[in-house]
């Protein structure tokens, strides 16, 4: 297998036998300069079609966690009748990677559809109840059972990633008009070649299919809400500025809930394009 970009230390991107582009993870084989003939024996493990976008990701998500994720997803596969795509090992891992953050912050955002998940989505909430048995056993971490339910969702969505080229670049020029709100309002330019973009970007594609359901995420995170308010003034008042074009370009009335995501994800994109200096 020939390595043909390093992506850290322990993930290469490389090229197999018959010239198709794979993510391959394995210790030490990114210390060697590109291009190169990696052994097999070298690979632990390897992703197929993977979004250039999400690359960049792993990066930020700890070993384990990319450990856990793929574990999980094959489970998934054993038990979906649907495919699901290579992309959703790394997403699902930044998502547990975030709600372990959010949990040693005591910061627990209820779901409030639990029970519709359980009742419609039986099997993916099973995966999801699989999961947090897997990170508790492994990592020593106790997430709260909305977790499972929005790891269900994550399943949910990666079976159901084929879109119509049209609703595609439509949700694309939405997203592309929301990063320009957001770069007016804190006066930034965002890098979208980073692992912060592809993040927040896969964060709005969630929020766009959720919409189009009229499945907007409602529930009693007032007091969380009113802290993130108080705490981060300018982040809220561009998030107000989103919920103004959603209302005004697709008719959406954004929820307090949704808009505690989307402050919580703003805050994560803007923490490395230095909005708070």
């Amino acid at each position: 297998m020939k390595v043909i970009k390093n992506i850290n230390n322990n993930v290469s991107l490389c090229l197999d036998s018959n010239n198709n582009e794979v993510v391959a993870f394995g210790k030490g084989i990114g210390f060697t300069k590109p291009p190169y003939e990696v052994d097999l024996d070298k690979i632990q493990r390897t992703y197929y079609g993977i979004d250039p976008t999400y690359i960049n990701m792993i990066n930020d998500i700890p070993e384990d966690i990319l450990d856990i994720s793929d574990k999980i997803i094959n489970y998934a596969r054993m038990k979906l009748e649907n495919p699901v795509s290579s992309n959703i090992v790394i997403t699902l891992a930044d998502h547990i990677n975030f709600a372990i953050q959010r949990y040693k912050e005591n910061m627990n955002i209820k779901l409030p559809i639990v029970h519709d998940i359980e009742y419609l989505f039986d099997t993916e909430m099973e995966i999801g109840e699989y999961a947090l048995t897997l990170i508790r056993k492994t990592l020593k971490v106790f997430l709260p059972k909305e977790e499972a339910a929005y790891i269900a969702l994550h399943i949910i969505n990666a079976e159901s990633m084929n879109k119509n080229n049209k609703q595609e670049k439509m949700d694309e020029e939405v997203i592309d008009d929301i990063c320009e709100i957001i770069e007016k309002d804190f006066q930034i330019k965002i890098d979208k070649t980073g692992f912060n973009y592809s993040r927040f970007v896969s964060h709005m594609h969630y929020l766009l299919k959720r919409g189009k359901k009229n499945e907007m995420v409602k529930s009693e995170n007032q007091k969380l809400y009113e802290s993130l308010v108080n705490a981060y003034p300018k982040t809220y008042e561009c998030t107000q500025h989103v919920r103004e074009y959603l209302k005004d370009q697709l008719n959406w009335d954004l929820s307090d809930e949704e808009c505690i995501y989307l402050m919580l994800h703003m805050n994560r994109l803007c923490a490395r394009e230095d909005c708070y200096q």
